[in-house]
């Protein structure tokens, strides 16, 4: 009988190659489950705040521009800014990516993008990111990319919930938890998504669709945090 010596790897490199998945893999491991949780949670065919946050990002990005929609899922939102514009829409969700270009006959990306987005610098007058950037492990990674394919001077556009408005502070004090939704990965308040964004960005407008007193304070009673930036590049 042959016995490892103490000093042997516990797994060769052949075996972690053999073991560790394919990137192909991985993508299609989280395209699954992100196409489970849009189909359980209800949310294909409909985006929060849907009208008043695209009306937000048709106004800033304008017409006749090259669009990329980050996270753009089966396309309810990324319908309101096709017209004008040549619009490219990327999500990890593949049987939602296949309805958006389905249904509104634009071209789409694959990918899974938390690490790297596969397109070439500089190949993008705006990019939008609705509800997206709180679904990602490492947003400063992100943003860097979303930086790099972006045109000097180019506008980012986007939103993320308020995990900080008033009705969660209120929830976490009665013992509950700031947020039920498991892919949420980041919860924002103003001064974090600021320190987040300033790093690649300049901050134009910073503003919430949501939440009646809005008005008053977007970090007391805003229920989501939107954004106009400029590329610093």
């Amino acid at each position: 009988m042959l016995v490892k010596e103490k000093n042997d790897p516990l797994h060769s490199e052949s075996d972690l190659k053999y073991e560790q998945p394919s990137l192909d893999t991985r993508t299609g491991i989280l395209s699954d489950f992100y196409s489970q949780h849009h189909f359980s949670g209800n949310r294909r065919n409909q985006s929060i705040s849907e009208e008043r946050r695209s009306q937000k990002f048709k106004e800033w990005m304008g017409e006749n521009k090259k669009v990329l929609d980050l996270g753009c899922r089966d396309g309810t939102l990324t319908r309101h800014f096709i017209d004008q514009n040549e619009v490219t829409g990327m999500d990890i969700d593949k049987v939602a990516l296949e309805d958006c270009k389905k249904n509104l006959n634009l071209e789409t990306k694959w990918a899974d993008f938390s690490l790297q987005i596969p397109l070439p610098t500089s190949s993008f007058d705006v990019i939008v990111a609705g509800e997206t950037l709180e679904h990602l492990p490492y947003p400063a990674i992100t943003l860097s990319e979303i930086s790099r394919i972006l045109i000097p001077n180019g506008l980012f556009v986007g939103s993320v919930p308020n995990s900080y408005h008033l009705k969660n502070r209120l929830r976490v004090l009665k013992g509950r938890l700031i947020d039920y939704d498991q892919t949420h990965l980041r919860a924002y308040n103003v001064t974090l998504l600021r320190q987040h964004l300033e790093k690649e960005f300049v901050i134009e407008e910073l503003t919430s669709c949501r939440g009646r007193s809005a008005f008053l304070s977007i970090s007391w009673f805003g229920r989501d945090l939107v954004w106009k930036c400029r590329n610093k590049k």
